[in-house]
């Protein structure tokens, strides 16, 4: 089995990541470890342990709380997008995990878990890079330990999506982004250009939810989801969608992360290229990404640029949102054919 461990924000597109990861066979989810983004790092760290809890109430991986605050910059959330509990709604409206976080700080479990484990792990990052920023620049031999660091973030050919050049997890802690790119580790980076070609429509995110009766006629979310994954998960998305038809037009709901950890579930999916990235820090160009490609210097990093969109399709409806949603398909991902 493929060993990972997830470094999420815990909002809407996190959380169906999150799902999708814990839904996959060939993967075992060693840690998730949360950062402040598009929740403050509590409300992350809460929406993890409950989703964990309710995908594998016999045995849930560790939750890690990290960083509050970015390394520098103020924190800046995004509670239009994704509900100030991150979960689309407001703060104390989801239902009160069972345990608790480890008491492991994030960056020191990151650290722990490659020298653990040298070799074997992938590391997905969906939020800002805050805690492996830290990780690194406390113990930058152990962060080279990981076979593989999955990012999403970056914007190179299209639009920001905070700000016109933009993109939010690197625009939320710009240094720790800079830091990470300049690390020379074994980096994918999954940025705007492959996640915006790609959305949900939010008439089959209603027809499945419909038909494990988690939407009624007319579909409404449950303004206080019990514990229930898939009230939980559809409110998120039914606020997630609004916030896209207000500020693009688009009836559907990016794929953000589930891109990013699809990427680390099968490398082959997303084609990519070798590049040198580097991170604007300051002024209107905050958080903006340029690269070089073919990089001037061995940088490790290789940019997902062509995502094969039906497999893509496959895994995170088959997997994920079948999950939240259950009874809602037959059939299964083709991954997991025989």
């Amino acid at each position: 089995m493929r060993k990972i461990i997830l470094d999420v924000d815990t909002g809407v597109d996190d959380a169906v990541a999150l799902i999708l990861a814990m839904n996959s066979p060939e993967v075992l989810p060693l840690a998730i470890t949360t950062v402040a983004g598009n929740a403050p790092v509590c409300e992350c760290t809460r929406n993890c342990l409950l989703l964990t809890e309710l995908l594998a109430p016999e045995c849930p991986p560790p939750v890690a709380e990290g960083a509050a605050a970015p390394l520098e910059k103020e924190l800046v959330t995004a509670p239009e997008v994704h509900g100030w509990d991150g979960l689309g709604g407001d703060i104390g409206s989801l239902p009160t995990p069972d345990r608790s976080a480890i008491a492991t700080p994030a960056h020191e479990l990151l650290i722990e878990i490659a020298r653990r484990h040298p070799g074997e792990v992938t590391l997905v990052a969906t939020g800002p890079l805050t805690n492996l920023a830290r990780a690194h620049e406390r113990d930058p031999e152990a962060m080279a330990l990981y076979e593989r660091i999955v990012v999403m973030g970056g914007a190179f050919g299209v639009p920001g999506n905070t700000g016109p050049v933009a993109e939010f997890n690197f625009y939320v802690d710009p240094e720790a982004a800079g830091i990470m790119m300049n690390a020379r580790l074994n980096v994918t980076l999954v940025p705007l250009d492959a996640t915006t070609e790609f959305s949900i429509s939010w008439k089959q995110i209603v027809d499945l939810a419909r038909k494990s009766g988690h939407a009624g006629q007319p579909a409404r979310p449950k303004p206080r989801p019990g514990k229930d994954l898939g009230d939980i998960v559809f409110r998120a998305l039914d606020h997630y969608v609004r916030f896209q038809r207000e500020e693009s037009g688009l009836h559907g709901a990016y794929m953000h992360d589930p891109i990013a950890v699809a990427s680390a579930l099968e490398p082959s999916l997303i084609e990519g290229v070798s590049a040198s990235v580097a991170v604007m820090t300051e002024g209107d160009d905050r958080g903006q990404s340029l690269c070089m490609s073919p990089p001037v210097t061995p940088s490790g990093i290789e940019i997902a640029l062509y995502p094969d969109w039906e497999m893509l399709h496959a895994l995170i409806v088959g997997r994920a949102l079948a999950r939240a949603f259950p009874g809602s398909l037959s059939g299964d991902c083709p991954l997991d054919a025989p």
